[in-house]
């Protein structure tokens, strides 16, 4: 490691490190819990295709009995009812990130402020209300009366499509839609119908979204994402696979990204992995991200992940990657905290400036 990544290793930041992992608290609803249990995301959220507010089995149950470290019942933790009356739950997810990069850039933010609503009253309608700290957020009705457990959604949400990973920085999240990266939660986010089934071990998700004012020419259908997924447990391995596409019709044309993504898991292990070409303004990219974990006892996750980027693999003009790895730890319900470690390169070309940096991330997370 270079001097000046080694000095940012300071045993004071070491020793920060160390209390934050005691006294704090990351792990939210995560794709890997998919692979972890061979279940749909309907699991542990009330949203149908992941995220979001976790549904009461997840947040009485799942999370406290099965996720979160060693716990005194009699302390009262992990017995927060969410569930305000029958029919209407509350929920939170609360994120601060502090990072500190070689050479001294660092800084403290709020990753995420989402508070969530959700209303039935009956049992086929659904109202979720998401309100996020950049004013983003899923705002839906939802239906239930289709056949295979399926559903019909309206309102503003993230259209569906390969894995919803909670890092931003995830190369299949940052470049979907934008070559040059985006931390910009709000371009995720889209308004239209969608509609979904799960006929046995099969899930399938469309979703056509409406096109902004003032593009060219604007046709029902411009706006896309198509999703399915397959799970199967075979001989003690957890296995799912699947294809996607979303395209969004831009001012300049469109951008569109169509590839596969897949889970394996044996145990306390699990790989999830997602590899996506891109179009975007006319060239073709590739985006690939990998993530893998252990679980290795009650509460505690060691976690690694990579992600590429070529924006045009046509011309040899350059790629990003990154790769990290650390902890994540669960010491009590509702609280968690990671502690990560990522390195940051390029293979410098016209489209992708040089840039090589060691980066160390802890996540303060709350969330019910």
């Amino acid at each position: 490691m270079p001097h000046q990544a080694a000095s940012v290793l300071r045993p004071r930041l070491l020793l920060g490190i160390a209390v934050f992992l005691l006294v704090a608290l990351p792990a939210s609803a995560e794709p890997r819990f998919t692979a972890f249990y061979g279940q749909d995301c309907t699991l542990c959220h009330v949203n149908p295709t992941g995220g979001g507010l976790r549904n009461l089995y997840a947040s009485q149950y799942l999370v406290p009995e099965e996720l979160a470290g060693a716990v005194d019942r009699d302390q009262g933790l992990g017995s927060l009812n969410p569930e305000l009356t029958p029919g209407l739950i509350v929920g939170a997810d609360l994120r601060t990130l502090l990072y500190q990069r070689e050479g001294g850039d660092g800084s403290t933010f709020s990753m995420q402020g989402d508070l969530y609503v959700h209303a039935q009253p009956i049992r086929e309608v659904g109202i979720y209300l998401e309100q996020g700290q950049s004013r983003s957020g899923e705002i839906f009705g939802s239906l239930h009366v289709m056949p295979a457990d399926g559903w019909i959604k309206a309102g503003r949400f993230i259209p569906d499509h390969g894995w919803r990973f909670a890092d931003h920085q995830m190369s299949t999240r940052r470049y979907l839609y934008d070559s040059q990266g985006t931390d910009d939660p709000g371009v995720h986010y889209a308004s239209g119908l969608e509609a979904g089934i799960q006929p046995g071990i099969l899930t399938l998700t469309g979703s056509v979204q409406e096109v902004a004012r003032g593009q060219p020419d604007p046709r029902i259908g411009d706006n896309y994402a198509y999703r399915g997924l397959l799970q199967k447990t075979i001989v003690g391995l957890r296995l799912g696979a699947g294809g996607s596409v979303v395209r969004r019709r831009t001012a300049d044309g469109h951008v569109r990204a169509a590839g596969g993504f897949w889970y394996v898991g044996a145990g306390p292990l699990t790989w999830l992995g997602e590899v996506d070409e891109t179009n975007q303004e006319g060239r073709l990219g590739l985006l690939a991200a990998h993530e893998i974990a252990w679980r290795f006892a009650r509460g505690w996750e060691l976690v690694g992940s990579y992600g590429f980027q070529d924006p045009d693999r046509s011309e040899k003009n350059g790629a990003r990657q990154r790769a990290g790895g650390g902890i994540q730890v669960m010491p009590t319900p509702y609280f968690a905290g990671t502690v990560m470690v990522h390195r940051w390169w390029t293979d410098e070309g016209p489209a992708i400036p040089d840039e090589e940096a060691t980066e160390i991330q802890l996540v303060a997370h709350f969330f019910f």
